[in-house]
């Protein structure tokens, strides 16, 4: 085991009532739609359905929020593998699978099967999607504890930046006018003419100050903290956890500070960066520390 999850595995309390109430409704929501199934499968009434229904998600809900209650690190525990994390959805993929019962097995009323199927497919999908979500940011709050050594905003450099995001919005939106100058309406040319506009004016600094597209300007961008245990990405949605041994090496350009991964390079753009030079000595000591702490753990 990591040495970072050894340190924090005695620290995991019970889980917060957030976690104790979603992931009872989750149970509650799973259990309701094997009752669903069944019942149509087996020719149940739809009035009888809709009675023991609900009575079926509340008691499961109560259940699993107790049980949820008990489990210290449960969220924890389900946040730290991507196995368990995935584990989540079997539910929903089991009902979608259930879709093709009717095609083995002819039922009396098989659009209503069709129909409940696919809804219980969805609610238990956006709810294992929580109880995902909710796991994964109580195992990164866990193992990140520490106060980080750094922080700084992450404005991407390179294709997924700003800078790309606005000329390609600007090709739709040149591309969707002539595509309607060409079906013959007038509308298509102003369209067009709008985006070449604003492209040109972007693009060779043209105009004013506010029709220039500033990249540092974009709406809630990430923000990246660095720690012993390795680096959390904060979205807005939820956070992502990057270990050290993820990283394969750290270096300042002229133009981005670069955190080499094996897969897809983290750049954040040096402009948006207040101290870059701080930062990345910053992140080298979080780094020195770990690969300490790594080599005592491996004397031990």
């Amino acid at each position: 085991m990591a040495s970072h999850e050894r340190r924090t595995a005695l620290e995991f309390d019970e889980p917060d009532i957030g976690f104790q109430a979603g992931f009872g409704f989750y149970l509650g929501l799973v259990a309701a739609g094997v009752a669903a199934i069944a019942g149509l499968t087996a020719g149940t009434a739809t009035e009888t359905l809709l009675g023991i229904l609900p009575t079926t998600v509340t008691a499961v809900a109560i259940v699993g929020h107790i049980l949820a209650r008990r489990a210290h690190g449960l969220p924890e525990r389900i946040g730290r593998s991507r196995r368990r994390r995935l584990a989540c959805y079997a539910p929903p993929i089991a009902f979608a699978a259930a879709l093709a019962v009717p095609l083995v097995a002819p039922l009396e009323a098989s659009g209503r099967f069709v129909v409940v199927t696919l809804a219980v497919t969805v609610v238990t999908g956006v709810a294992a999607f929580g109880v995902d979500r909710m796991a994964r940011n109580r195992y990164i709050d866990a193992i990140t504890a520490d106060e980080p050594v750094t922080t700084w905003t992450w404005q991407r450099t390179g294709f997924a930046s700003g800078e790309t995001v606005f000329a390609v919005c600007m090709m739709i939106t040149i591309g969707g006018g002539l595509a309607m100058a060409w079906s013959g309406s007038v509308y298509g040319l102003f369209m067009a003419a709008y985006g070449v506009l604003l492209y040109g004016m972007d693009r060779f600094d043209l105009g004013d100050e506010w029709s220039a597209f500033d990249p540092a300007e974009q709406w809630n961008p990430p923000t990246i903290r660095a720690h012993e245990a390795g680096l959390v990405l904060e979205r807005s949605a939820s956070n992502a956890f990057v270990p050290w041994d993820d990283i394969a090496d750290v270096r300042l350009t002229d133009d981005a500070l670069v955190l080499e991964r094996r897969w897809l390079d983290l750049r954040c753009d040096r402009a948006t960066i207040d101290d870059p030079e701080s930062v990345l000595e910053a992140i080298q000591r979080a780094r020195g520390r770990a690969d300490a702490t790594r080599r005592t753990d491996l004397a031990d």
